[in-house]
């Protein structure tokens, strides 16, 4: 950098993923933003001060993330930059000062720092480094939760819910109140409440968790007060604005609001947002409006209650069912039903009315399985109606060789495992068609179970003891798989449906 002064322009908190379906930030489509602003600091001759947060490494793959944003780590490196880690990207703050990483944009990337602007010290810092239930290096609670929130990104096939919420937020008001619930727990059993912290919120960030602001800007507080510096400027809470003339925070890029700081060489602040590739300057915000640091935040709801609602969120009720959906439904209440009626029937030495009985029951299973098969194939996609239509002609025909033949245990055990495995090969291809149905999981689980049970079934020797466990267990496993497919099950949308099932 020469020796000229210039404007600073602070961002943070950006969390740039690798473009897939976890990434927030391409799900905003905001990479042609950030560019524009890019292009805009670069126009003023401006420095970009980078305070943490640039990547979201909690939830991606390093390689893959800085391969896939390479061209924009290549538009970076054009600017005089500085990049400060935060605690979403803390897996390369000891690649400071080292030759690891060869791209330029690394080498401006440095500890906090200290730079003097109008006769006054401006530390920066992420802000994370002050909060001390996420100052380290090694992985919390809320760095775990974000983890889960990237698989179930994965199976929902966007960070965003059909609630308009995103998949972490609502899994970090679950998880804190779960911790909430634990923690009372744990208080109770060790009859020490006064000592034990019953806040999950202090295993959170306070972006996770705003109830923590209060305790964050306490803590920015009292490492000013040591006296190194005059005035914090950092990001991490996602809340831009200020305190007094000693507190400035930059915001965040990861929600609707790109928010920035300008600074110049006085050491005067402003605000801004980036819109529609033009800055737009804002009156500054007060981060905690009529109130004091290190205000106890408000009590927190009740926790069950949350947990139940963020549960409802995740895993919404089924709104008009479709007739396949209670059909599987009530394919799987019929399994296992007989499954477990099936542990009450007594087949040992001399009990031949209970071997028919269970016989029978079976029988009576495979007819009404298939039946509500052929009932559910007739308003089906072509595919999915052949399928169907292949599963209950094989049910009916199971239960009537079964009423035939199946009262001798050799041949009612070969019976039940062939049918066992062409039932669950056909709920395996069921949920290869399905592949964009959130119910395939179930029924790929449940086929899949199917195909083993007829393994274990055909290999069993000829005892009707033995064999009625197998069957109740098998029963009770795959009717499980029903139901469940039956209850979280969701058709596509009727356009994306026709191109899966074309």
């Amino acid at each position: 950098m020469d020796g000229a002064a210039r404007d600073i322009f602070v961002i943070s908190d950006l969390h740039l993923g690798d473009g897939g379906v976890r990434d927030n930030f391409e799900t905003g489509k905001k990479t042609p933003e950030l560019r524009a602003f890019i292009d805009h600091v670069g126009s003023e001759g401006g420095e970009l001060f980078i305070l943490g947060d640039l990547f979201e490494l909690w939830q991606m793959n390093l390689s893959l993330l800085l391969v896939k944003r390479r061209s924009l780590l290549d538009q970076l490196a054009t600017l005089n930059l500085v990049y400060v880690p935060g605690n979403h990207d803390i897996d390369l703050l000891h690649f400071i000062d080292t030759d690891f990483l060869h791209h330029p944009f690394f080498a401006c990337m440095r500890a906090p720092f200290v730079r003097e602007l109008g006769g006054r010290r401006f530390r920066f810092c992420h802000g994370h480094e002050s909060d001390p239930f996420n100052a380290g290096d090694d992985p919390g609670f809320g760095r775990m939760l974000s983890i889960f929130a990237g698989i179930f990104e994965d199976q929902n096939g966007s960070p965003l819910l059909t609630s308009g919420e995103s998949v972490e937020e609502v899994l970090e008001q679950f998880g804190d109140s779960m911790l909430t619930i634990w923690k009372h727990a744990l208080a109770n059993v060790k009859q020490r409440g006064g000592k034990c912290d019953e806040r999950p919120g202090s295993a959170l960030t306070p972006a996770q968790s705003p109830g923590r602001l209060g305790e964050h800007v306490v803590g920015v507080r009292a490492e000013l007060e040591l006296g190194d510096h005059d005035v914090a400027v950092l990001g991490h809470t996602h809340k831009a604005g200020r305190l007094g003339d000693w507190y400035f925070n930059s915001g965040s890029w990861a929600g609707p609001i790109n928010a920035f700081l300008r600074i110049s060489p006085d050491g005067h602040v402003r605000y801004l947002e980036w819109k529609d590739g033009r800055p737009l300057e804002r009156e500054m915000p007060v981060v905690l409006p009529g109130a004091g640091a290190g205000r106890a935040p408000a009590a927190a709801k009740n926790p069950v209650a949350a947990a139940r609602s963020a549960a409802r969120t995740l895993f919404p009720r089924p709104t008009r069912p479709e007739r396949s959906r209670w059909i599987l439904i009530a394919q799987g209440v019929l399994a296992i039903s007989v499954g477990v009626g099936a542990l009450t029937i007594s087949v040992g030495h001399g009990a031949s009315a209970g071997w028919r009985l269970l016989v029978s029951a079976f029988a009576a299973y495979a007819l009404l399985d298939g039946a509500l098969s052929l009932f559910g194939a007739s308003r089906e996609p072509p595919l999915r109606r052949l399928l169907s239509l292949a599963r209950g002609v094989a049910s009916v025909l199971l239960g009537l060789l079964v009423l035939r033949r199946g009262y001798v245990v050799e041949v009612f055990v070969i019976l039940v495992g062939v049918w066992a495995l062409i039932a669950g090969a056909l709920r395996v291809a069921a949920s290869v068609v399905l592949k964009g149905m959130v119910e395939s999981r179930w029924l790929f689980a449940a086929g899949v179970g199917s195909m083993l049970a007829s393994l274990v079934l055909l290999s069993m020797p000829a005892s009707a003891v033995l064999l009625k466990f197998g069957l109740a267990g098998y029963l009770c496993y795959y009717g499980a798989g029903e139901l469940l497919a039956g209850i979280f099950g969701q058709r596509l949308p009727r356009a994306a449906a026709s191109r899966a099932l074309a």
